[in-house]
């Protein structure tokens, strides 16, 4: 409901204030953040249907997303490059997968590796994290596991969804990490000396609050050390708050 509100106002509120056309860059990055929006309903309505790994993939998905959309935002790089185009060079698709598995590369090295200024610990425990998401994006494994009964004959086969709880779980902490992700990108559609009213602000903060109580009982409640290690990514590399302001002049 917030994201709708969100648009509203945008409509509404901030188009009386804008004077100037817009950056080049800021209907890229409203369509990035809408499909982001419409990629995690889709991930939770697969999920809650009986299906919670194929939600799980999505959601590796809109991570990727985020953190190069965050990159752009702190102008790390640029929509162009992380889409693999090169200014004044004609297109070329080969080409253009090539330079963005290389951006890709450089840029998860700025936000999540060595480059990143992160704490050892904190780099550990999402690299584990993110390997977990590739367990079940590539191969399934994940969901392949869940008939391990069946496959030592011990269970029947089991075809149609069915909840579970272990597997909900996971899709369920980790759909809080990467809203709250999403939702720190969210301020930035106020354009520069553009502002949204001061009760959407307190409505932002409040969210964001609660995210990281979400995130945080994880190692609070469950000692998990990943509910330490993504709150300090988080405010590490998604810097936003709620009068943040799109950082690209027209």
């Amino acid at each position: 409901m917030f994201f709708f509100e969100t648009i509203e106002l945008l409509n509404a509120y901030i188009a009386k204030q804008v004077a100037s056309p817009p950056s080049k860059y800021y209907p890229l990055f409203l369509a990035r953040l809408t499909q982001m929006f419409q990629s995690l309903c889709g991930a939770e309505m697969v999920a809650t249907k009986g299906f919670p790994y194929l939600g799980y993939t999505a959601l590796r998905n809109i991570f990727d997303n985020v953190v190069l959309t965050s990159a752009v935002m702190q102008k790390l790089t640029d929509f162009e490059t992380i889409e693999g185009l090169e200014p004044d060079k004609s297109f070329d698709l080969v080409v253009a997968k090539k330079n963005r598995k290389n951006i890709e590369f450089a840029i998860r090295e700025q936000m999540t590796g060595k480059r990143s200024q992160l704490s050892g610990n904190v780099r550990s425990q999402i690299e584990r994290w993110d390997a977990l998401f590739d367990y079940e994006t590539h191969g399934a494994r994940l969901s392949i596991a869940q008939n391990i009964g069946w496959l030592r004959g011990e269970e029947p086969l089991s075809v149609l969804p069915e909840f579970n709880e272990r597997s909900f779980a996971l899709f369920v902490n980790r759909y809080l990490e990467v809203t709250w992700m999403t939702h720190r990108l969210i301020p930035l559609v106020q354009p520069p000396k553009s502002s949204m009213p001061d009760e959407w602000c307190t409505k932002w903060e409040i969210i964001d609050d609660s995210f990281e109580k979400m995130v945080s009982a994880l190692k609070e409640e469950l000692k998990k050390e990943i509910g330490q290690a993504i709150p300090e990514f988080v405010k590490a590399k998604f810097p936003f708050r709620a009068k943040s302001h799109f950082p690209y002049d027209a």
